[in-house]
């Protein structure tokens, strides 16, 4: 595991003696912030001229304040991840291959998952400070709060915020790998990213189809694979075991992805 620590404080250093990593964590912060202050507003605006949620005038429930502010900014943050993971990861790969270092990873006689661990861990960590603030907004509105907020959306959704950045950043490593090119790397991994989060809209016009001897059920399938299905359950409260498999299974496929495709750079 040296190597992997070796890798992971390099990555670190390049991504704290540079200012991208301060951009990032700054805009991320501030747009957090804002988001919040906005929830706040808006949340305060209503409770002063309405009693609740209402549908046909009837009141469908009551203001609440995890609902109203802080489960709606977790989902707007997850999408704000959408941009900000390809950014911090589009460097990690491409950026070897356009300075020709790569050549020297590739030919050292390390394991080459330890070098895609490293870079992944270094990615992680850069997330982990990125979202650390965000639990301000939560611990906010629990002290001030009478009545106090139901914490179990809070915390869930909080955690899910975790788990959807760290699958999102081995996506990201991925579309990394495959070019020189970090513009090209940031974009290929907002697609991808964004394909993965909203693939579940297709889910309710699929139907169930025949492989073979079996009948697949598409859009139950589609739905599953949906990483913002999975998010959105745990901002719901539930903590599920089936969304914590989703989260570590798609780190692990990509992290395989990008091992592969380092690979086949190797011998190619």
């Amino acid at each position: 595991m040296r190597t992997v620590r070796a890798i992971l404080g390099r990555e670190l250093k390049a991504y704290f003696f540079s200012p991208a990593a301060y951009v990032v964590l700054t805009g991320f912060t501030a747009l957090s912030g804002w988001l919040f202050y906005q929830g706040m507003e808006r949340f305060i605006r209503l409770t002063t001229y309405v009693q609740g949620y209402k549908v046909g005038g009837q009141l469908i429930r009551e203001w609440t304040l995890e609902d109203d502010i802080l489960i709606p900014l977790f989902r707007n943050l997850s999408v704000l991840l959408l941009i900000m993971v390809p950014a911090i990861t589009m460097r990690l790969f491409a950026e070897e291959k356009k300075l020709k270092t790569i050549e020297l990873l590739l030919t050292s006689p390390v394991r080459l998952f330890h070098i895609v661990l490293g870079k992944y861990l270094a990615a992680v960590v850069l997330l982990t400070v990125m979202l650390a603030p965000v639990a301000l907004f939560p611990a906010i509105i629990a002290y001030y709060a009478a009545p106090a907020a139901d914490l179990g959306p809070v915390l869930t959704g909080y955690l899910g915020l975790f788990l959807a950045a760290y699958a999102l950043a081995a996506m990201g490593l991925f579309a990394s790998s495959l070019t020189e090119n970090q513009i090209v790397a940031f974009i290929l991994g907002v697609v991808l990213e964004l394909a993965f989060f909203s693939i579940g809209l297709a889910a309710p016009s699929l139907d169930v189809i025949q492989v073979f001897e079996w009948r697949v059920p598409l859009g139950q399938v589609v739905n599953y694979l949906s990483l913002g299905n999975h998010f959105d359950s745990l901002t719901t409260g539930l903590f599920r075991l089936s969304d914590l498999i989703y989260f570590l299974c798609m780190i692990v496929f990509w992290l395989a992805a990008s091992n592969h495709s380092m690979e086949s750079a190797r011998w190619g």
